[in-house]
């Protein structure tokens, strides 16, 4: 609400504004911090509406470790890419910026909100606030008609989502009178019927929309392409984050007591169908951006898969990179950002030669790429040494798709890299444009994020990761502190060698394997397999809808017929 009345005086003003508002939000929640990763869970009842006899009638807050891990990384990574962008954009107009400072704060509130809310319909509302502004952000520049077009295929499919979320919802509701977590999931307790195996199904179409989990995909690579750098980032990095918290909740704190074996069985196949199949399209694709924002959806599956373990060490890697993939993420679009803000060059065939000329935006690149594929001592070495340790013991097919996906990511980003970067340039380059301070600072602190996370993992997960895994694990005791004062949730131990030998030769093995294929798709034409699989992606939002109505259609028949 500041933002663009400050902004109407001064854009220096919005800017610090912005800045005080989200740091003062996020420092509330550091505060939190230490109570809640000890194990206790902080319940707030709005309007002190406590529940009566186990009913809740009015709108329930809950931070559990799960939740707080998320909303800490949406405030922090989100105060990052405020900085950036409202560097970037100090020329546009006052009411330009005041608008676009409005939306960014107004999603980054949503995602936070979503972490923390126990209530199902308050979720929804959360939902619904963060895509009213990832509207406004994706169709910003109006000029653009890429912008406007993918913000009515966004406007489109992410309504047919938020349709099956409200449903869902009012099945439950109809059905047992309850939209607290906890009171739902008291009510499913021995109780779950055909009827809330279809809300559950409806439920996670919508939130697997929000993910771009495949084949509700189709509205990603669209928005991302289209938004400015900083606000792919926010969607990339954090905002599919929401569906994937969602999921998270409905499937191991609320419908886990009788339906864990269908639910995890149906996540487990959706998420390595994502890992796989957005690899490859990432691998094949010439615009920058559109690489980053499949290999989002390649993310989202390997999160999917690691969630849908249910073994603590499984449940603390996927959590460890949910945190990380907002990290190593959010650099690589302000990266990209960067690059077709300073050059105007969005398509990989056009780059090249930029490491010369853009030395940090380079560096920065590297470690982001770097960090997705594993490589020690950065971030994503542990989440997915823990994640392929878990598959390796639990689930060998599964296993073997997360490799598979792993190795086709790391020759995307290879390419990429090499292409934009490292390849000669024979064409020279106009004059580019400084990074301001304000960018440079976002750039290193989610640099500082990559390497952090890899060098002192064992302090990520004693005091974040394992006890947001042990609140993912004891629904009984996070559905009874959220229908009473709180409660103290069990905190496991994870057991994780960081110089374990086959995590460090799965590593290797999977960098080795991924520069070997990127170095032969380079010179190459497209395979057919490929082509036919991006021929599927027409860019019609009829299609996309098409789409996504047969994943929720078949997504119900999954659970019901189990």
């Amino acid at each position: 609400m500041l933002a663009p009345l400050a902004a109407r005086l001064s854009k220096h003003l919005a800017f610090v504004s912005c800045i005080a508002t989200t740091g003062g939000g996020l420092a509330i929640l550091v505060i939190l911090a230490p109570t809640v990763f000890s194990g206790r869970e902080l319940t707030h009842f709005l309007g002190h509406w406590a529940p009566f006899s186990g009913q809740e009638l009015g709108d329930t807050f809950g931070a559990d470790p799960f939740g707080l891990a998320f909303a800490l990384a949406v405030a922090a990574i989100g105060l990052l890419l405020l900085i950036f962008s409202l560097s970037s954009l100090l020329d546009l107009g006052r009411r330009e910026l005041g608008a676009y400072a409005c939306l960014s704060q107004l999603l980054i509130a949503a995602l936070i909100g979503s972490g923390l809310t126990a209530d199902l319909v308050n979720l929804f509302v959360w939902f619904e606030v963060a895509a009213l502004a990832s509207y406004g952000l994706t169709g910003f520049f109006l000029e653009r008609p890429l912008a406007l077009e993918a913000a009515f295929k966004i406007l489109v499919l992410t309504n047919l989502a938020s349709f099956a979320v409200f449903i869902g919802a009012a099945i439950i509701y109809s059905d047992h009178g309850a939209l607290n977590f906890g009171q739902i999931e008291q009510a499913l307790h021995g109780h779950t019927r055909d009827a809330d195996l279809v809300a559950l199904g409806i439920l996670l179409a919508g939130f697997a929309t929000k993910a771009g989990v495949i084949p509700f995909h189709g509205w990603l690579a669209d928005a991302h392409t289209a938004a400015p750098g900083p606000v792919s980032a926010l969607f990339s990095g954090l905002m599919v984050n929401l569906g994937v918290v969602a999921i998270v909740r409905l499937s191991l704190q609320i419908f886990d007591s009788h339906t864990a074996d269908p639910v995890l069985g149906l996540l487990t196949v959706l998420g390595a169908i994502s890992a796989v199949v957005g690899a490859v399209l990432a691998l094949a694709q010439d615009d920058l951006k559109r690489v980053l924002a499949y290999d989002t959806i390649s993310q989202m599956g390997v999160l999917l898969v690691g969630f849908a373990t249910h073994e603590a060490a499984g449940i603390s890697g996927a959590t460890y990179h949910l945190l990380n993939h907002a990290i190593f993420k959010s650099l690589l679009f302000l990266c990209a950002g960067a690059i077709v803000h300073a050059t105007g060059l969005d398509k990989l065939s056009e780059m090249g030669g930029l490491a010369r000329r853009m030395p940090l935006i380079a560096a920065g690149f590297v470690v982001g790429a770097a960090s997705i594929a594993g490589v020690p001592p950065l971030n994503g070495y542990v989440s997915l040494g823990l994640i392929h340790e878990t598959l390796f013991s639990h689930d060998r097919a599964a296993y073997v798709a997360i490799v598979v996906a792993q190795i086709v990511t790391v020759a995307a980003l290879a390419r990429a890299t090499y292409l934009a970067f490292f390849r000669r340039r024979t064409q020279r380059l106009p004059d580019l444009t400084p990074l301001h301070p304000g960018m440079i600072t976002a750039l290193v602190g989610l640099g500082a994020g990559c390497v952090g996370f890899g060098i002192f993992p064992y302090e990520v997960l004693r005091h974040i990761v394992e006890p947001a895994a042990g609140g993912l694990l004891a629904s009984n005791a996070y559905a009874a502190g959220v229908l009473s004062a709180g409660a103290h949730l069990p905190i496991p131990a994870v057991n994780y060698a960081y110089f374990s030998a086959r995590d460090f030769l799965t590593a290797l093995g999977t960098l080795a394997a991924g520069l070997a294929l990127a170095a032969w798709y380079v010179r190459v034409p497209e395979p057919r397999p490929i082509t036919w699989l991006r021929a599927l992606h027409t860019g019609s939002v009829n299609d996309y809808a098409s789409y996504l109505t047969a994943g929720g259609i078949v997504t119900v028949a999954v659970l019901v017929i189990r």
